[in-house]
C-alpha cells in the first residue's frame, strides 16, 4: 500500500496555486486605457426647431440640438443676422444644444440668415463646425443667391482683420453713414466672403472696421472700402451657394500656389483709411525742464502757428518744426524760464470749428515738469553729451557722415578733430567742412571725399560737440572703413505693360521699404550698392502724381491708389547684377508667397 504524506501534499499544492495566482494577477494588471484615435469629427445636428430652411416663419425663436455637448467660442464676434436685427438676439447653451431668442419684428417675405462661423465646436476636441448657417424665411420661399468676394488692405494687399461686409439695397451714397444693411457678412481669415441667401435686385457693397459697434459708417477714422459700381444681382449669374468643399485660388495666386480653402470672389474690396480733414490740437508735452513740444492733427501753413511764452522774452526760446509743419518743438535757452516748475504759453494754430471753418485759435496751456529725485549717493559722474554718428565699422560708398544729439548743438570745435585716412601705412589728414544742417538743430554733416576701399580714424577729442546748454561730449574714436562697389549686389529691373507715373518700393520683410523711387513707366529703374539677401518690389501707381500713395475718399467717391507686387522674391548676391523684366499691367496682385501673413484655412 502507497502512503501518502498529506501535509507534504497539500504544501506542494498550495505551493502551485499561489505561482499560477501570481501568474495570472500580472496578466490581469490593471492600466490605463490606451484609448482609440483622436475625435477629429466636429458636433452632429441631431435636429433643429423649426427645421433649417423653413419657409413661412412667424416665431422668434430657434433651437439646435447637437450628439455631444458643444461650446460657443468668440460667440460675441463671430455670430451676425443678415439682414442685421436692430437688437442682438441672444444665445442659450441648454444640454447638448442652444437657443437662439431676439426681439425685433421681422420682416415679410425675407430670407435671415444667422451666421456662426466656426463658433460652435465639441466641448471635449474643439473640433468646430465650419461655416455653420441657419436659414429660414417669412415668405414662401427662400431666396438663394449668393455672391463671393474678398477684402484686403488697399496699402499693402494684406489681409484685413475684423471688418464686415455690408450689402444694400438702398443705393444711395448715404446708406452706409445711416441705415442698416439689407445683408451682412464677415471675411474668413484669408480675406475670401460670401453673402448667400439674396434675393435678385441692385446692389451697393461696402466693408467697414466697425469702431463703435453700430453698423455704420459714421466716424472718420474707420477702416473702409467700397464698389466702384451698382451690383445687380440675378440667377444668371449668381446662382446658388458654393459648396464649403470647393477650394479656391487666394486673389493673387499663381498657378504653383498651394490651395487654401477659401473664396476666390467675384468682387474686390480695398480698404483704407480716409486722411484725416479735422484740424485741431493733438497734442502738447514737456519731456524735458528746457524743451515743450506739441503737435496738430494735420499739417499747417506758413505763419498759422504762433508761441508766446508767460514772463519769457522771445529771445529766451526758439522754435523748430518738421517738414509737414504738423510736430513743433520750443527750446528754452533761458536758465530763469527752463528751471521753473509750470511754464504757460498760449499757443495760436488752426483750428475746424463747428462750421467746418478753419480759424485762428489761441488756448493757453500749462506745461508741467517735475524734475527727478536726485538717487541717494549722489549722481555720480556727469555724463558727457551723446552724440550719434553713421561712421562706424564698414560704410557703404556714397555715405555721407552726420553727427546728431538729442539736444540742439552748437557750433562744433573743430580745433578737437583729427581726421586722417590710413595710406601705405601712414596717417594722412583727411580735409572735411561740417555743415549744419538746415532743417534740424541737432545734426551736422561732413562734407568729404570717402574714397571706396579706404580706411580711416577720427578722433573727437573732448568738447568736440557742445549742446546750447553747455553740456559737451566727451573723448571718442571711430574707425571705420569704406566698402567698395564689388561688396554689394545690385538690381535692374525694367518695367513694362502701363503707361503713367509709378513708385517703385524695393522692400524687405513685412514690406520694410529699403529703397524708393519715382519713375514714369515703362522705363528702367535701378537699386545698386545692395546687401545680399531676399528683396521684394512694390509698385504704386501714381495716379495723381504727387509720389506719394494717397489712400481712398468715400465723399468724393475717391478709390485708393492702385499698388502691385512682384510676383516673387528676389535674391541679390554679392558682386552680381541681377536684371528683372516687370510687367506691371496687373493692378493689385500680390502672390501668397510674399505675403507678410501667412493665409489661413478657414
Amino acid at each position: 500500500m502507497q502512503v501518502v504524506d498529506h501535509g507534504r501534499y497539500i504544501s506542494g499544492r498550495l505551493a502551485i496555486t499561489a505561482l499560477v495566482m501570481l501568474f495570472v494577477l500580472s496578466c490581469a494588471k490593471i492600466s490605463a486605457p490606451t484609448g482609440g484615435p483622436k475625435d477629429n469629427d466636429p458636433p452632429v445636428i441631431i435636429k433643429s426647431i423649426p427645421e433649417n430652411s423653413t419657409v413661412m416663419f412667424t416665431g422668434k425663436t430657434f433651437a439646435v440640438t447637437f450628439d455631444e455637448y458643444v461650446v460657443l467660442d468668440r460667440i460675441a464676434e463671430k455670430f451676425m443676422v443678415s439682414p442685421p436685427l436692430a437688437t442682438k438676439p441672444e444665445i442659450k447653451l441648454k444640454g447638448k444644444g442652444f437657443t437662439v431668442i431676439w426681439e425685433d419684428d421681422l420682416a415679410d417675405s425675407t430670407t435671415y440668415t444667422f451666421y456662426f462661423q466656426d463658433a460652435i465646436r465639441d466641448n471635449n476636441e474643439n473640433n468646430p463646425i465650419p461655416n455653420y448657417q441657419y436659414v429660414f424665411s417669412t415668405g414662401p420661399f427662400l431666396d438663394s443667391l449668393s455672391l463671393t468676394g474678398n477684402v484686403f488692405n488697399a496699402s499693402d494687399l494684406e489681409i484685413v482683420e475684423d471688418v464686415t461686409v455690408l450689402m444694400y439695397s438702398n443705393l444711395s451714397d448715404t446708406a452706409p453713414r445711416t441705415i442698416l444693411p439689407a445683408y451682412i457678412s464677415r471675411p474668413d481669415p484669408s480675406g475670401g466672403f460670401m453673402i448667400s441667401n439674396i434675393r435678385p435686385g441692385s446692389y451697393r457693397i461696402f466693408a467697414l472696421k466697425d469702431l463703435n459697434g453700430n453698423t455704420r459708417f459714421d466716424l472718420d477714422d474707420e477702416i473702409f472700402a467700397f464698389g466702384d459700381s451698382v451690383i445687380t444681382i440675378t440667377p444668371d449669374e449668381y446662382y446658388g451657394l458654393i459648396p464649403d468643399t470647393v477650394s479656391f485660388k487666394p486673389a493673387g495666386a499663381t498657378e504653383t500656389t498651394k490651395p487654401d480653402e477659401f473664396v476666390y470672389g467675384l468682387h474686390r474690396l480695398y480698404a483704407f483709411q480716409q486722411p484725416p480733414k479735422k484740424q485741431y490740437l493733438k497734442f502738447t508735452e514737456r519731456k524735458s525742464s528746457s524743451s515743450i513740444g506739441f503737435g496738430l492733427a494735420l499739417p499747417s501753413d506758413s505763419g498759422q502757428v504762433s508761441v508766446r511764452l508767460a514772463g519769457a522774452d522771445s529771445s529766451s526760446w526758439f522754435m523748430e518744426h518738421n517738414i509737414a509743419r504738423d510736430t513743433f518743438m520750443i527750446w528754452i535757452t533761458d536758465s530763469k524760464v527752463y528751471e521753473l516748475d509750470l511754464i504757460e504759453a498760449m499757443l495760436t494754430y488752426p483750428f475746424t470749428d463747428s462750421t467746418e471753418t478753419i480759424i485762428a485759435r489761441t488756448d493757453t496751456v500749462s506745461f508741467r515738469y517735475l524734475k527727478p529725485a536726485t538717487p541717494r549717493g549722489g549722481t555720480g559722474r556727469a555724463q558727457g553729451l551723446s552724440v550719434i554718428t553713421n561712421v562706424n565699422g564698414r560704410i557703404k560708398p556714397g555715405t555721407v557722415p552726420f553727427f546728431r544729439s538729442a539736444t540742439p548743438l552748437a557750433d562744433p570745435d573743430t580745433s578737437r578733430i583729427t581726421f586722417t585716412r590710413t595710406v601705405d601705412s601712414l596717417q594722412v589728414d583727411v580735409p572735411y567742412v561740417l555743415v549744419r544742417d538746415t532743417a534740424s538743430s541737432h545734426r551736422f554733416t561732413m562734407k568729404v571725399q570717402l574714397e571706396p576701399g579706404g580706411t580711416y580714424s577720427l578722433l573727437c577729442n573732448k568738447g568736440t560737440f557742445s549742446d546750447i546748454f553747455g553740456l559737451a561730449s566727451d573723448s571718442v574714436m571711430y574707425r571705420f572703413s569704406v566698402a567698395t562697389d564689388e561688396d554689394y549686389g545690385s538690381l535692374k529691373v525694367a518695367l513694362t505693360g502701363y503707361e503713367g507715373d509709378v513708385i517703385i518700393q524695393l522692400t524687405a520683410d513685412k514690406d520694410r521699404v529699403i529703397r524708393e523711387t519715382f519713375i514714369r513707366s515703362p522705363g528702367v529703374v535701378s537699386f545698386p550698392l545692395l546687401d545680399k539677401g531676399k528683396y521684394r518690389l512694390k509698385a504704386i501707381y501714381d495716379l495723381d502724381s504727387n509720389r506719394v500713395w494717397t489712400t481712398g475718399n468715400y465723399n468724393l467717391a475717391r478709390q485708393p491708389e492702385p499698388v502691385t507686387y512682384y510676383p516673387t522674391e528676389l535674391e541679390v548676391k554679392i558682386n552680381w547684377a541681377l536684371e528683372q523684366d516687370w510687367d506691371l499691367g496687373k493692378m493689385y496682385f500680390k502672390d501668397v508667397s510674399v505675403r507678410n501673413k501667412p493665409v489661413t484655412k478657414r
